[in-house]
């Protein structure tokens, strides 16, 4: 008998341990895949805002208000060496904006099948080639890179469309009781949080599956 698992991937797209999250999701579907091929796995990315009322300020000057010269200067070995062995160069020039268009666009890429191909673009430009996620010319190259249509995207996000879609989406973080991401809902009633490790995730994926036989 085929089974499913349904994981709602909770995300900022200007949250590093969420790109980290994404790539060792990836590993873990993929490992579990391999050794239980009739179970069919779903992700669907949904939006959170670490600071929904961000303006365009500099990248790194504000991680050193946030967590102070010191302690941002401790934490960027550690970070920058996590994210390489996800095979992400994680780069901390440019700005760093409001990220509620980059959520409205990876929600309108859902229609299409392209949701992780777009979360992917979306982090790459950002952490890796600074790029500004407030930039609609940035988004609409990343749906592109994605393989979605760039003049529809471009069209998508100059548009209304999608906003009180993704502000009822927001909402629901706190009936879900998330205060921090990547954060994983599976099947509606299992809850793992932050840039968990794919055999950790394997793990729960095993656990899911002997309960729900």
């Amino acid at each position: 008998m085929s089974q499913a698992i349904k994981i709602q991937a909770i995300i900022d797209t200007v949250c590093p341990w969420c790109f980290i999250g994404k790539r060792r999701l990836d590993k873990a579907i993929e490992k579990f895949k391999a050794a239980h091929s009739n179970v069919s796995i779903q992700v669907n990315y949904l939006p959170y805002e670490l600071d929904s009322e961000r303006k365009t300020v500099n990248k790194k000057e504000s991680y050193i208000k946030k967590f102070g010269e010191t302690r941002f200067n401790s934490m960027l070995p550690m970070i920058t060496e996590t994210a390489a062995g996800e095979g992400i160069d994680l780069k901390f020039g440019g700005v760093i904006s409001n990220t509620f268009d980059s959520h409205r666009l990876i929600w309108w890429s859902n229609q299409f099948g392209k949701q992780a191909e777009l979360v992917e673009e979306i982090c790459k430009l950002y952490f890796e080639r600074n790029e500004d996620l407030a930039d609609h010319e940035t988004l609409s190259n990343a749906a592109e890179r994605a393989g979605l249509v760039k003049k529809q995207a471009l069209d998508f996000i100059k548009s209304n469309e999608g906003i009180s879609e993704v502000r009822s989406l927001l909402r629901q973080n706190v009936y879900y009781n998330v205060n921090g991401v990547p954060h994983y809902i599976m099947n509606d009633k299992y809850a793992v949080s932050g840039a968990q490790e794919p055999d950790t995730l394997v793990e729960v994926f095993e656990q899911i599956l002997s309960k729900e036989q």
